[in-house]
């Protein structure tokens, strides 16, 4: 190999790999608790949105080409049919979400959160509560604002949902 293809092959070595783990646009690498901080508020955000019944709230935290894999139903593609998708389960009847985090880590642009959640909903027409207790994955990806977006989420029960338990095997409040 020549001199002069060796020193170009190092220099964009060097150019490639400047890039990786630094800040949208700072040239130097993200704090950790500083990113930490802004995921919790991220989810500190998607549970007073959902909380609120307000799905365009909750949906304006996932990327525009986000895919969302709820329990028991068909992958939902893109952020105006999860607004749609979480219009309709939050139509249901009064619903609040606890989430509990287990797991958090970041690489580079991305990150991903594993963990629990609680969800207590009283149906239209039910006369007692149901509470739903799940695990979930999200991956979030960093916009060029810094700011993190929910872009793939998936949700897997520990309890049978009401349709599927026949209402009898969840827990009543």
């Amino acid at each position: 190999m020549k001199k002069c293809d060796v020193c170009c092959i190092a220099a964009l070595a060097l150019l490639l790999s400047a890039g990786c783990g630094q800040g949208p646009g700072t040239g130097k690498a993200p704090d950790r608790a500083a990113e930490l901080q802004k995921i919790d508020g991220l989810r500190s955000r998607f549970v007073a949105a959902y909380n609120s019944a307000d799905a365009a709230a909750a949906a304006a935290l996932y990327t525009d080409d986000a895919v969302m894999l709820p329990a028991n139903e068909p992958a939902v593609e893109g952020r105006q049919a999860i607004q749609e998708s979480l219009r309709r389960e939050l139509g249901q009847g009064p619903t609040k979400i606890s989430i509990t985090p287990q797991e958090t880590e970041i690489a580079g642009e991305w990150a991903f959160e594993r963990g629990q959640a609680v969800i207590t909903t009283t149906p239209k027409g039910a006369k007692d509560a149901v509470e739903l207790s799940a695990k979930y994955l999200v991956i979030l990806r960093r916009q060029p604002d810094g700011d993190w977006k929910i872009h793939r989420d998936m949700t897997n029960l520990d309890t049978p949902s009401p349709q599927a338990a026949g209402g009898s095997q969840v827990s009543k409040k």
